[in-house]
């Protein structure tokens, strides 16, 4: 068996030396086939430099990418991988020593699945702010990406699914269900979901899958994305990626239906006034629906003028 780690990167050297000095000291067994493969999706930064220094301490090649997009870069890495599994990281992360060995004996344990996730832990960059930390229960498992189902083995399901950071795939079935070049972000492009996607097909077709809680990281965040404008631009992306997955429900107004148009003015007139008077979890979770809504209103409007533009 020969496992591959898949990261894909753009413009985090810094934040990629940190996840591969993680990698290097993972605690390996013998017999272990394993390669890092890095996608550098037209990084303008010192990338790879950084996986320049680490080609005699770790078993990685680089590969390109010259179109950037999440999906483009992962649909990259999936062309090029010899792994038997294809085991999926970020470039802000930090693995735990145990975790390739957790995914490998997972692997070995149910031949049979095809879908793996493991723990993702926020780490956050101090000093946290306040109402970040108060919120943490609305912003834990969205924004920081955090995932926690318990210790225990568990089967995968549409309501328990792994996320980017941290999730493995067989690679029979990665081989054929591509990530869509219409989810993930790209130049023009803000969306996310891309490998939610995949795994969701991919046990849609009858595959299983299975939670492992050894197979830990840390997903670590910096200071630009503990604000109000990071948290406003991650649930715009969230809307914009249910309506590009849904219709518009008539009557419209402006290419959007009305009823979004009313629920925009509530939140944000919610979020103005609990901002003042109420705790953060109130006026944050007013504030992460007010932008949620632009994000799908941003993108029927959008649609609207393409659509007028074709015409």
């Amino acid at each position: 068996m020969i496992i591959t780690v898949a990261i894909c990167t753009l413009n985090r050297a810094e934040s990629l030396r940190r996840t591969l000095e993680s990698l290097a000291s993972m605690q390996l067994w013998d017999d272990l086939s394993w390669e890092i493969v890095i996608v550098n999706n037209n990084c303008t930064d010192h990338t790879d430099e950084v996986i320049s220094a680490f080609v005699d301490r770790l078993p990685l090649r680089r590969e390109f990418e010259p179109q950037r997009g999440l999906s483009r870069a992962r649909n990259r890495a999936v062309e090029t991988a010899k792994g038997d599994y294809i085991i999926w990281t970020d470039d802000d992360v930090v693995v735990d020593p145990g975790w390739l060995a957790a995914y490998g004996k997972a692997f070995r344990r149910w031949p049979e699945a095809a879908v793996f996730g493991g723990r993702i832990i926020p780490k956050y960059t101090t000093p946290v702010p306040k109402w970040i930390a108060e919120s943490e229960a609305i912003l834990w498992d969205t924004v920081f990406a955090g995932r926690d189902f318990g210790d225990e083995f568990l089967p995968l399901s549409e309501m328990r699914l792994p996320y980017g950071p941290n999730f493995a795939l067989r690679a029979t079935e990665q081989r054929m269900f591509r990530y869509n070049t219409d989810l993930g972000h790209a130049a023009n492009q803000r969306r996310r979901g891309e490998e939610t996607d995949v795994v969701m097909r991919i046990l849609r077709s009858g595959a299983s899958g299975y939670w492992v809680p050894q197979a830990q990281v840390e997903h670590c965040s910096d200071a630009t994305q503990q604000t109000r404008d990071y948290v406003a631009r991650y649930f715009a992306t969230c809307g914009e990626t249910m309506a590009f997955n849904e219709r518009p429900a008539a009557p419209l107004l402006f290419g959007v239906s009305r009823w979004l148009w009313r629920r925009l003015a509530e939140e944000w007139v919610g979020y103005q006034i609990h901002r003042l008077v109420s705790p953060a979890p109130v006026w944050v979770k007013h504030f992460a629906a007010y932008w949620y809504i632009s994000g799908q209103i941003r993108y029927w409007r959008h649609h609207k003028e393409m659509a007028s533009t074709a015409v």
